[in-house]
Formats: structure tokens, sequence, C-alpha cells
């Protein structure tokens, strides 16, 4: 189930309004370089055996995170054009990384009011 912006939109406008590839090749190359390493750290620390992760995550931990991530990185030469912002810049993206993998519903297509809900399993219940 496809959810349209607005109903009665022919189909052949979906692949266009579906597609973010345009919009995903827009990044800049430092969110590029950076954004795997937020990922990879973020896949060894934000494990629910981790008790400064879970159930609240500990700012300081927060802190180390983005100082290991940004140890990491300056020592290529693009980080250097990016010292004032660029540790601000990798807390955002910790941040939305962490907000974006503990979500109780993925982004689309699942959830309550998507599908079968949990009432009888008959399609359009919440």
């Amino acid at each position: 189930m496809h959810c349209y912006p607005y109903w009665g939109m022919p189909d052949m406008y979906m692949d266009f309004y579906e597609d973010h590839s345009g919009l995903t090749d827009m990044y800049p190359d430092v969110y590029r370089r950076v954004y795997p390493r937020v990922r990879e750290i973020c896949h060894h620390m934000d494990v629910p055996t981790n008790p400064r992760m879970y159930p609240q995550v500990d700012p300081r931990m927060i802190e180390e995170m983005v100082g290991q991530i940004y140890e990491m990185e300056m020592s290529q030469p693009y980080a250097q054009q990016f010292r004032g912002v660029f540790r601000d810049l990798i807390t955002i993206l910790v941040l939305r990384e962490l907000i974006g993998r503990r979500r109780r519903y993925p982004r689309r297509g699942y959830g309550p009011g998507v599908g079968y809900g949990p009432i009888g399993g008959y399609p359009g219940f919440f």
C-alpha cells in the first residue's frame, strides 16, 4: 500500500515521489565520509546490554562516541576546514542515528493504522 500525497494521484507519479536518490545525491561530501563512521560507532555501542545506553542514553556516552569519531576524522585532510562546527555536526549525526534506531515502528509502511492493524487483523483499523 502506497501512502499517496494526494488522493487520485496516478501511479506513474509515485515513482518520482518515492525516489529519493536526487535528494540523497545532494548531501555534502563531509556527510558521506563521516556518516559511515557514525553508523559503525552506533552499531557497536547501541546494544541493549550496554547499561550506559539503555534504558536512557548517558550524555557522557554521547560525548565519548563523538570524541572517538572526531579523533578518527581529524586525521583526514578535509576535516581541517570544518574545525569549528565539525564536532557539532558529528553530535547531530550521532543523535539522529540513535533516534532512528529507537523508533517503535519503521518510518514508512508499518505500524498502527497501516495495513493490518492489531484489532482483528483487518486493514484500516488502528
